[in-house]
């Protein structure tokens, strides 16, 4: 929905700070280009155009209060986004598949999280609405803030500096891999009658209980 390349160029840093803060944080940030801003911004990098150590601390620093700000947002309006036995993104089930996720698996699962479009959006509201201990939170928070933006900025920055003319292509490309993915995900469920009414279900729900939704008294 947004264009990585066009963010970067028009306000540099403060943009992927903003831009990542709110991907990770902000429930809207669910349509931001985490990944592929991070990709694009090593590129540049690669390139001259930024620089590599001011972007990782950029993303770094913006991914971990974006982590803390969706907790604090899970923890407060939890209770009223995750009371729904239906819809797409605010199920009262998340909470508690979370948390048995977070029993077998450990806090590691918000590593793995952070690494997961649109479920890393989500994952720390779910963190807070679930009350997972905070000092255990901020720590994984930290280590996946860190993983995650270091490793995929490096692969962009790696392709910008070893791959000559890369940025003739890369962002074609880019683009249409965002088109397959989600042409395939479209497909996937338009063909299935099943799956496209319960889908059209969840979003008139969604749509319903945030514009149309009357406060309780």
């Amino acid at each position: 929905m947004f264009n990585a390349s066009h963010i970067l160029q028009a306000g540099g840093l403060l943009a992927v700070g903003f831009t990542i803060f709110a991907e990770s944080g902000l429930l809207l940030g669910i349509f931001l280009p985490g990944d592929t801003l991070l990709l694009t911004g090593g590129l540049f990098a690669g390139q001259g155009k930024l620089s590599l150590l001011w972007l990782l601390l950029v993303v770094i620093i913006s991914a971990i209060l974006g982590y803390q700000v969706g907790y604090v947002i899970g923890e407060r309006a939890g209770p009223r986004l995750f009371k729904r036995k239906t819809g797409l993104l605010f199920r009262e089930e998340y909470i508690s598949r979370t948390k048995e996720f977070l029993d077998k698996y450990g806090a590691a699962t918000l590593i793995a999280a952070r690494f997961i479009a649109h479920i890393r959006t989500l994952v720390s509201a779910i963190a807070g609405a679930g009350k997972m201990d905070k000092r255990t939170y901020f720590l994984y928070n930290a280590i996946s803030a860190a993983l995650w933006g270091t490793s995929i900025t490096l692969i962009g920055y790696w392709l910008g500096t070893s791959v000559p003319h890369i940025d003739e292509y890369f962002f074609p490309a880019l683009l249409a891999g965002l088109i397959l993915l989600y042409g395939v995900a479209i497909w996937g469920i338009a063909k299935n009658p099943e799956r496209r009414r319960s889908f059209k279900k969840g979003l008139k729900e969604e749509w319903d209980y945030f514009f149309r939704h009357k406060p309780e008294d």
